[in-house]
């Protein structure tokens, strides 16, 4: 085993948790898709909802290099990657004023297949460290408060892990006191590091890598976290043994199952594209049981929220149908349809009220009404291709396209 303490592989500028089972009420966004990795925040009274009368405001705008990569935010810090001239740096910013507290560089490809590439996974914020990876596996434990390496480890080196098309792309998750990463090794398809030294704590698995991040959740009173791996969906017991609960056969054309799986009571809804389209599963019988499916509603890299009833998410990409769509988890009823700007996009649900961010670079502001959306406002926030998911945190918005203009709007009450 390998574990590399700070001096290699890095540029430092200094400049001056959990995850959670239950809805967030969390002013954070610290990891991807926020406090609980499903993009939704239950509690919120910061939130401006008047967008006719107070529009959101540009507090301030960087470069930070292409990729797909969305910020997390934790009190006055804003993190994201981005690669330049085939260099990966972390950036940290002032959340207010956007100034650079520090950044840390290494020498990283930037990876151009079929896009402008860059850097895929979200760092994730834990008390005084931040855990980021790269497309080639590079991962870094860094201190939060100057950037300097604590360690770091390789997915390919340390692990063994099989990179696929895109690199790796999943977000690292921590859980209590583990990193829980997804190298996609044929001796361990998931990784438990700990989370302060990097120590290898157990592995579990034989899936190669997909490029969804891992989902913690909650069933019949134990933790447990699914995976959706290349090939299938698989569900992993947090607390031993560890043996796969269950998998789920997903083929997907480039084994791209890359959008975020959601659980509720023994079920999970998947999507992906190249006309693989839905389905929800049943996952508490001895073979999961598909309940139903629609090869029509694609997630090809985008996200979805799960709120009430409804699965809600802008469907679409390579020519099938564009639509923001309110599906009905338990039924399969399509409530409403929406046309909306672009090709795709990422939903994240603050309080009552829903961010679509498409990868025209719009954002709507809006409502599931039960039988309709109700939208409230829009700007067209970014130009470019944008495909990273929003992030939200005290009345600001975190944005970024493909080509690494990155811009935080003010859309809180009092901006």
């Amino acid at each position: 085993m390998r574990i590399s303490m700070p001096n290699a592989l890095k540029t430092i500028v200094p400049l001056l948790s959990l995850t959670c089972l239950i809805p967030a009420e969390s002013s954070d966004w610290p990891r991807f898709l926020g406090p609980d990795g499903n993009g939704v925040v239950l509690e919120d009274d910061a939130l401006n909802t008047d967008w006719t009368a107070n529009p959101p405001k540009i507090l301030w705008t960087r470069q930070i290099g292409l990729g797909c990569s969305s910020f997390a935010v934790v009190d006055s810090k804003a993190l994201s990657l981005g690669n330049t001239d085939n260099q990966d740096t972390v950036w940290c910013f002032d959340t207010k004023t956007g100034a650079l507290i520090w950044r840390h560089t290494y020498n990283e490809p930037k990876g151009a297949k079929y896009y402008s590439g860059g850097t895929s996974s979200t760092p994730a914020i834990d008390e005084d460290r931040v855990y980021t990876v790269s497309k080639q596996g590079k991962l870094f434990c860094l201190d939060l408060d100057s950037g300097k390496v604590i360690w770091e480890r390789n997915y390919s080196d340390d692990f063994d892990g099989r990179r696929q098309s895109w690199g790796w792309a999943a977000s690292p998750v921590v859980y209590k006191n583990l990193l829980l990463i997804d190298p996609g090794a044929k001796d361990g398809a998931l990784v438990a590091l700990e989370k302060n030294t990097g120590e290898t704590v157990w592995k579990i698995g034989t899936e190669e890598p997909g490029y969804s991040t891992p989902v913690v959740y909650q069933d019949r009173g134990r933790d447990r976290v699914s995976v959706f791996h290349k090939k299938a969906l698989v569900g992993y017991d947090l607390e031993g043994p560890r043996d796969p609960l269950f998998r789920y056969s997903w083929r997907t054309s480039y084994g791209a199952n890359a959008s975020n799986p959601h659980f509720r009571e023994g079920k999970f809804y998947i999507s992906s594209g190249y006309g693989s389209g839905y389905a929800v599963i049943d996952v508490t019988k001895p073979e999961p049981e598909l309940l139903h499916r629609d090869r029509e509603l694609i997630l090809k890299i985008q996200t979805s929220v799960l709120v009430g009833d409804h699965v809600i998410a802008h469907y679409g990409g390579d020519g099938d149908p564009r639509n923001l769509v309110a599906l009905n988890f338990e039924s399969g009823e399509i409530a409403w349809k929406q046309e909306v700007p672009g090709d795709l996009g990422n939903v994240i649900a603050i309080g009552d009220h829903l961010i679509v961010f498409t990868d025209s670079g719009h954002v709507i502001l809006g409502k599931d009404q039960g039988d309709h959306f109700q939208e409230i406002g829009r700007t067209h926030a970014l130009q470019g291709t944008s495909w990273a998911p929003p992030s939200y945190a005290n009345g600001r918005l975190y944005l970024r396209n493909n080509l690494g203009k990155a811009i935080c709007l003010d859309v809180s009450k009092t901006n």
